[in-house]
C-alpha cells in the first residue's frame, strides 16, 4: 500500500482534530489515540492524490478557523477544553454552513474510526450480519 506523506504539523492537526471528536481514555471505549486513527484514515486515501490534497486542505482550513474568526489562536495552540468549546460553538451556530462544516469533519473521523475490528464488538456490529437475530431465532 502507498505511504501517504503529509507533514508532521499537518499531522498534528490532524490528530488533535481526532481526538476532539472521539476523545481516547474513556472506559472501555477505544478513542482516536487507541485505534491510531489518522495512520487508519491515511491508510484509507493512500493512492488517491486528490483526497489526500482535500484532507490537507480540511485540516488546514480548520487549524487557521480560530484567526479567521478573530479568536487570534491557531487550533493546535488551543488547550484541549478550549478546542472543545469551539468545536461546540461550530457545533451549535446559528449559521447552518459552519454546522455542516462540522458534520463533515465528524464524517471523515468517523468513517474510518467504525471500520476498526476493535470498535465493532463495542457497537455490536458483527461481520457478515446486519440483522440482529430474536431470541426464536428468526431475524427481526
Amino acid at each position: 500500500m502507498a505511504r501517504v506523506n503529509i507533514s508532521p504539523r499537518t499531522r498534528k492537526i490532524l490528530e488533535e482534530l481526532a481526538e476532539r471528536i472521539i476523545p481516547s481514555g474513556g472506559p472501555g471505549y477505544p478513542g482516536s489515540q487507541e485505534v491510531a486513527l489518522v495512520d487508519r484514515l491515511l491508510e484509507r486515501i493512500a493512492g488517491n492524490k486528490l483526497a489526500v490534497l482535500g484532507l490537507k486542505i480540511v485540516a488546514w482550513s480548520w487549524e487557521l478557523s480560530p484567526i479567521l474568526l478573530f479568536r487570534f489562536k491557531l487550533f493546535t495552540k488551543m488547550g484541549p477544553d478550549e478546542q472543545t468549546r469551539y468545536l461546540e460553538g461550530w457545533e451549535n451556530s446559528r449559521f447552518m454552513l459552519r454546522r455542516y462544516a462540522l458534520f463533515g469533519l465528524k464524517a471523515i473521523f468517523l468513517a474510518s474510526f467504525y471500520l476498526q475490528p476493535q470498535v465493532w464488538s463495542k457497537i455490536g456490529y458483527e461481520p457478515g450480519k446486519c440483522f440482529a437475530q430474536s431470541e426464536k431465532g428468526g431475524e427481526n
